[in-house]
């Protein structure tokens, strides 16, 4: 059987970190949790060797390679949650938090169509707010949070017309909103979840580079308006130690568009759908 190409580029990561966390209490109802990362990443260099037909084809020479320089990074990342209790069943918490994300490499046939050969980390500041608590004798629990997510130098998955998918460094993005689950247990056995999530996640800077399109205001792919969950689960005894189950889950995602695409052509866009399971 004729092979038509083979593409090889051994790729090697390495990560190392030290990180740590602890919680101060101040009084019964009032705590802080600390918590640090210091972490040091390695991206290595690679070599891409592209043999075959298609590397005669598309690339005019057979064997042919590319080169990716390495880089390394180092970030600290933080958490702070200060807690309270209001009453024994009822909590409010803050949490701020950053979060880093190293760069890598793309393809060289990526590249060959305009995007660059590498692409830098990112980060993110996260805030959130909100409330947790039980009620009705412990039957009724429910957790709602507000929340916010700015992020530097996103990365994100570009297309071409002809297929290629490689990454490129965004200007700036956000993802804010609200979420809501609620669990209750009306009757011996029987467990009612439900969530639902409000989200926002959209590009507040245009993507700079790599041939990409995306301006302020255009959502993050995969990034739905609203989302959401309900479930009923009702156990029963079957004898002894054994204990059975039936349920149903209704689950609902919102509309979605992928990934941002090069000048000239429309981002897929993924309707809303709903999925019941029994």
């Amino acid at each position: 059987m004729a092979v038509f190409g083979t593409d090889d580029y051994p790729y090697l990561f390495k990560e190392y970190a030290i990180f740590g966390d602890f919680t101060a209490h101040f009084t019964d109802r009032f705590d802080v949790q600390f918590g640090g990362r210091e972490t040091w990443d390695q991206v290595p260099a690679f070599t891409e060797t592209t043999s075959g037909e298609y590397a005669s084809m598309f690339l005019g020479s057979d064997p042919s390679l590319t080169n990716v320089e390495g880089d390394s990074y180092n970030s600290f990342t933080y958490l702070v949650t200060p807690q309270f209790k209001i009453s024994p069943e009822l909590m409010v918490y803050l949490r701020l938090a950053s979060g880093f994300r190293p760069g890598g490499g793309n393809d060289m046939f990526a590249t060959l169509a305009g995007a660059p050969s590498t692409y830098g980390p990112d980060k993110t500041n996260n805030y959130e707010v909100g409330v947790k608590g039980n009620t009705l004798n412990h039957s009724l629990s429910f957790d709602v949070s507000l929340y916010r997510i700015d992020w530097k130098e996103v990365q994100l998955s570009v297309e071409d017309s002809i297929g290629n998918s490689y990454t490129v460094n965004a200007g700036r993005a956000k993802s804010q909103g609200l979420e809501v689950s609620v669990e209750e247990k009306p009757l011996a056995g029987t467990t009612i979840d439900a969530w639902m999530t409000l989200n926002e996640a959209d590009l507040t800077k245009p993507i700079p580079a790599g041939g990409a399109v995306g301006n302020n205001g255009d959502l993050l792919p995969y990034s739905s308006r609203f989302s959401g969950n309900l479930s009923l689960q009702q156990d029963f005894p079957l004898g002894h130690d054994v204990t059975g189950f039936a349920g149903a889950v209704l689950t609902y995602m919102g509309k979605r568009l992928g990934n941002f695409q090069t000048a000239g052509i429309d981002r897929q866009n993924f309707p809303a759908y709903a999925k019941m399971d029994l």
